[in-house]
């Protein structure tokens, strides 16, 4: 009979069991929150930082009368930068579990999500 029961007060075996409470979380938006919605994201890794720079690609036209008059072409492309993102190497690997799984569930429900080609301007490690 070496095991004894839980009293009910926190103590089996003769020692005090201990309880451990889950902090409570309360969300709150900082006063600078904003939506963000972007089009893709570069940044990188190395053992102190994992940085992610998300941008929006605005295409401005330019209004000229060729082949018709009021033909609108590409005049050019703004890469707005819109939030840098710093975080832990840890936190880094984290994040990209998460959105593993989050495309695993998606890809279960709805089939594979289609993977747009990358142009050949992007600088090495840019993604979008």
């Amino acid at each position: 009979m070496g095991c004894h029961e839980d009293d009910g007060m926190g103590l089996a075996e003769g020692k005090p069991q201990q309880i451990v409470v889950p902090p409570r979380f309360e969300d709150a938006k900082a006063p600078d929150y904003r939506y963000v919605y972007a089009t893709g994201v570069f940044g990188g890794l190395d053992p102190n930082d994992g940085k992610l720079i998300f941008f929006l690609d605005r295409f401005e036209p330019e209004t000229v009368n060729e082949p018709l008059p009021g033909t609108q072409k590409l005049k050019k492309v703004i890469r707005e930068l819109q939030v840098e993102v710093h975080v832990s190497p840890g936190q880094f690997k984290n994040i990209w579990m998460w959105m593993g799984e989050h495309i695993k569930h998606y890809e279960q429900m709805f089939g594979e999500i289609p993977i747009e080609p990358r142009t050949k301007e992007l600088p090495r490690g840019m993604i979008t």
